[in-house]
């Protein structure tokens, strides 16, 4: 049975529904774009329901018997020495994964790009 509400815990999303509304999943050009943080890695990851080492797999990182050391790096709190931001590539495929965002989606965003260059110009 899936949530059809947005739900959270805390300011974290626990549903597919709750990461639509999410500024983490907007394209890096919109200016409402925020990269997601630790925590919101981690509950994507979860709602996917792949351990650490399913996903740095999915995404074609290392993984050995104990997980994987990119997707730890991404879940750990800023403030640790480990901690590194996960890549925007990285994360527009855990959004496809779980079906917050839709190849389509980003395809039709991409007709905009006249107006990205026009505002850096």
């Amino acid at each position: 049975m899936s949530q059809t509400r947005p739900s959270y815990c805390g300011s974290v999303a626990i549903t597919i529904e709750a990461f639509r509304n999410r500024p983490c999943t907007l394209v890096k050009t919109d200016p409402e774009y925020i990269p997601p943080t630790p925590e919101e890695v981690r509950s994507l990851r979860n709602l996917l329901g792949f351990p650490q080492a399913r996903l740095g797999h999915f995404l074609g990182k290392s993984i050995n018997l104990k997980g994987c050391k990119a997707v730890r790096r991404w879940e750990t709190n800023v403030e640790n020495k480990e901690y590194n931001p996960i890549d925007y590539y990285a994360w527009q495929m855990m959004l496809l994964a779980a079906g917050v965002i839709t190849i389509q989606s980003r395809v039709d965003t991409s007709l905009g790009y006249k107006d990205v260059l026009n505002h850096r110009s």
